[in-house]
C-alpha cells in the first residue's frame, strides 16, 4: 500500500480492461487518479468503481488522439490537485485481422494517431507539469506485436513498434532533468477488447501455443507493472521495454 502516496497519475484509455484495473491498483496504493477515454459511461465506471474503493477519482472524456483534449486533461488534473507525477499512457486503437493489402489509408492513419501519436501529444502536454513538480515518471502501453511484429496487424505493430521508439528517445531526452520514461510491451491479455478473438478456438490455441505458461494474462498483471515503473521503486529504470508476454517471446 502507499506506493504512491501524494502522487498525482493521468491513465489514459480508462474505460476498461488494462487501463481500468491501472486506475484502480493506482488509487489503492494512494495515488489521485484523472481518467481519459472517449468512452464516458465506461470511464464513469471506472471513476466510480475506484471512488467506491476509497480513491481520489476523476473522469474527463478525452480524445486522446486531439492535442486539444490531451491538454485538457492534463491542465484539470494539475487545476484540480496541484500537480503531475505519473502518465500513463494506454489508450489505442487498431483493426484486426488487416495487413498492409486490405489496411484502409483511414484505418492506417486512426490506429497511429490513437496509438501513437496520443503519446507524443499527452508527454508534451505533461513534462512541462513534471518538471515543475521536480521528478516524473511516463509509462507507456507498447506490444510484443511492436517488438517481434504480428501477422495481419500491421497498423498496429507498426504504431506500437513506434511507442518503443519514442519511449526511448524521451528516455534520453529528459532522464537528467527527472523524468523516466519505460514501455511496457504485454502478450494476449485476457481483456474486453480480444472478448470476440477468444471466442475463436483456433486464434486462442494459437495465442496459447506461443505462451511458456499455461493461459492467457491478465488485466492485473500489466497493472501491476505499471505500478512499479510508476512508482520510486524503478528510480533507476528508464529507457526500458518490459515484456509481460507470459514468455512469448523467449522461444
Amino acid at each position: 500500500m502507499d506506493r504512491l502516496k501524494n502522487k498525482v497519475a493521468i491513465v489514459t484509455g480508462g474505460s476498461s480492461g488494462i487501463g481500468r484495473a491501472t486506475v484502480q491498483l493506482f488509487a489503492m496504493e494512494g495515488a489521485r487518479v484523472a481518467i481519459g477515454d472517449v468512452d464516458a459511461a465506461g470511464g464513469e465506471e471506472t471513476a466510480r468503481l475506484a471512488r467506491a474503493a476509497g480513491g481520489d477519482v476523476f473522469f474527463q472524456r478525452t480524445d486522446v488522439s486531439r492535442a486539444s483534449d490531451a491538454d485538457a486533461l492534463v491542465k484539470a488534473a494539475v487545476a484540480r490537485w496541484g500537480a503531475l507525477h505519473v502518465l500513463h499512457n494506454n489508450a489505442y486503437w487498431a483493426p484486426t485481422g488487416l495487413n498492409v493489402l486490405n489496411t484502409t489509408e483511414e484505418q492506417w492513419d486512426r490506429t497511429q494517431a490513437v496509438t501513437l501519436k496520443s503519446m507524443y501529444l499527452m508527454a508534451r502536454a505533461a513534462i512541462p507539469e513534471m518538471l515543475k513538480a521536480g521528478s516524473g515518471s511516463i509509462v507507456n502501453m507498447a506490444s510484443v506485436a511492436g517488438v517481434v511484429g504480428s501477422r495481419n496487424f500491421s497498423a498496429y505493430a507498426a504504431a506500437k513498434g513506434g511507442v518503443v521508439a519514442l519511449t526511448k528517445s524521451m528516455a534520453t531526452d529528459f532522464g537528467k532533468q527527472g523524468i523516466r520514461v519505460n514501455c511496457i510491451a504485454p502478450g494476449p491479455i485476457a481483456t474486453p477488447a480480444i472478448a470476440e478473438l477468444r471466442k475463436d478456438p483456433q486464434w486462442l490455441e494459437r495465442q496459447l501455443n506461443r505462451l511458456l505458461l499455461s493461459d492467457l494474462g491478465r488485466p492485473e498483471d500489466i497493472a501491476y507493472a505499471a505500478l512499479y515503473l510508476a512508482c520510486d521503486e524503478s528510480s533507476f529504470v528508464t529507457g526500458l521495454t518490459m515484456l509481460v508476454d507470459g514468455g512469448a517471446t523467449a522461444h
